[in-house]
């Protein structure tokens, strides 16, 4: 692919990169050691593991995707099972003191995987209840193109013995205000992750689902009190034991 088409392919998944750079500066071609390209590149390199392997069905480094439904299913394990979180979801060299699941599952590889399902990248969502004081001043609220494109349904399944189960995500978080899991976190949010200095953030950190605000996580909780650090714990009762093999799945919302 040409470099330009990566190019494209980058910017595309990261809505409101534009609003950290200075609005009076000339845009310019980037060098070929700077960050932009090397993220582009990265992503590029995710890309090109894509393989067919029936009429609808594709695999992408470990990531299967369905074309036809767009869902999409990825493995990962059970992390903690109680303790308090920032994350849902991060790679297992990433923050695993503060995450229920982790994978090996590349985050450059899952932010490519729901580009190619028709998902979009956009920010529209994240800052719906946060006070205008705790706002990040770098961001702003970014619609997708379709209505509604940047929302996700995510399921976690495992088996117990011969049983499988299945539960959705928020199951496996609390308010540890109310004790209960947010009663509106039916969808998530594909912000899509960005770069810097260090390159594609999510791959650099190993963020991928956060419960707490992260804009470098590809995927991000909307739910009131997002915004606070200190507000999420697991929930035991609903999460498998440490150690536990199980499968992430994202899917369409409803209409």
């Amino acid at each position: 692919m040409r470099l330009a088409a990566i190019l494209c392919l980058f910017f595309f998944s990261l809505p409101g990169l534009s609003a950290q750079q200075p609005a009076e500066k000339p845009a310019t071609a980037p060098s070929s050691t700077s960050p932009v390209l090397d993220g582009a590149r990265q992503l590029e390199e995710a890309r090109q593991k894509l393989r067919k392997i029936s009429a609808s069905e594709y695999d992408l480094d470990g990531i299967h995707i369905n074309a036809s439904t767009r869902e999409i299913r990825f493995p990962a394990q059970v992390c903690l099972k109680k303790a308090p979180i920032e994350y849902m979801l991060t790679t297992d060299t990433g923050k695993t003191h503060e995450t229920v699941l982790t994978t090996i599952i590349q985050p450059t590889a899952i932010q490519v995987a729901l580009l190619l399902a028709s998902y979009e990248a956009a920010t529209e969502g994240l800052l719906k209840d946060v006070p205008e004081e705790e706002r990040p001043k770098i961001w702003k609220e970014e619609p997708p193109r379709k209505p509604g494109g940047n929302r996700l349904k995510i399921d976690v399944e495992w088996k117990t013995g011969d049983q499988v189960k299945k539960a959705p995500l928020k199951l496996m978080v609390q308010n540890v205000d109310t004790r209960k899991p947010p009663p509106d976190l039916d969808t998530w949010i594909f912000n899509g992750s960005y770069i810097d200095e260090r390159g594609f953030i999510a791959q650099h950190e190993g963020s991928i689902i956060a419960v707490w605000l992260d804009r470098g996580a590809i995927i991000n909780s909307a739910a009131k009190g997002n915004w606070r650090d200190d507000l999420w714990i697991s929930l035991p009762d609903n999460i498998p034991d440490e150690t536990t093999p199980v499968t992430v799945i994202i899917s369409p919302t409803l209409p």
